[in-house]
């Protein structure tokens, strides 16, 4: 999934409360998993105790710059 995917429609408010796995983040933003945890770990869900994941309302404001940093 990618920020392209969405075409002309906006992201249902399901799909925005959705949490997607961190390598689509890192797909998503073009930066990288370590990255992602140090600048906004405040977004970051545990999916288990060695899987983190994100919001896609989240992924969403980083890719557009739009995300407030830790």
């Amino acid at each position: 999934m990618s920020v392209e995917d969405f075409g002309e429609r906006s992201p249902s408010w399901l799909e925005l409360e959705s949490v997607k796995p961190m390598p689509v983040v890192e797909e998503m933003t073009s930066l990288s998993g370590d990255n992602i945890r140090r600048t906004y770990p405040h977004l970051v869900v545990k999916l288990s105790q060695r899987r983190d994941g994100m919001q896609l309302k989240n992924i969403l404001a980083i890719a557009r710059g739009t995300a407030r940093r830790a």
